[in-house]
C-alpha cells in the first residue's frame, strides 16, 4: 500500500504572540521553556523548516489560552509539555477531512536541538490501525 499524506503529517503546537506570555506564566513547567516569544518563535521556525526539509506535511495547531485551560480543567490535567502535546494531538485528529481516519503514534518524534525540545514538541500522525 502506498503511503498517504497522513503517514507524513506532523502535528505542531503554535502560540500567537498575544497569547504566549499568558500561556508561559500558567505553564507548570515554564522553567523548561523560553520566556521570550522571539526565542520561542525562532526555535519553532527552525523545527518547522527541519520537518519540511524531511518531506513532512505539517499541521500547525494554535493553542489559545481560554480554550486550552478549559480543556485542562475538564480533563483534570496540569499544564505541562506532555498535556500541551496531548491537546495538540486531539485538535489535529479532530481537524476534519485533512486528517480524517488517522491516529497519533505513541512514540514522540520531537526534534532535538536549539530551544525547541519540549517547548515545541511534535508527534508524527500516522494512519489509524486497521480493525482486527
Amino acid at each position: 500500500m502506498k503511503p498517504t499524506i497522513e503517514a507524513y503529517t506532523v502535528a505542531l503546537p503554535w502560540y500567537e504572540r498575544e497569547d504566549f506570555y499568558r500561556l508561559w506564566e500558567l505553564a507548570h513547567d515554564h522553567d523548561d521553556m523560553p520566556n521570550d516569544y522571539h526565542v520561542w518563535h525562532n526555535a519553532a521556525r527552525s523545527v518547522i523548516n527541519a520537518w519540511l526539509a524531511r518531506g513532512r506535511a505539517l499541521q500547525i495547531v494554535t493553542i489559545r489560552p481560554d480554550e486550552f485551560l478549559a480543556w485542562l480543567e475538564a480533563k483534570g490535567l496540569p499544564n505541562t509539555a506532555a498535556t500541551r502535546l496531548k491537546y495538540v494531538e486531539e485538535k489535529a485528529v479532530a481537524a476534519g477531512s485533512a486528517t480524517a481516519g488517522i491516529a497519533i503514534t505513541h512514540s514522540s518524534a520531537t526534534l532535538s536541538g536549539a530551544d525547541a525540545g519540549e517547548t515545541f514538541g511534535s508527534r508524527l500522525i500516522s494512519p489509524a490501525p486497521s480493525p482486527a
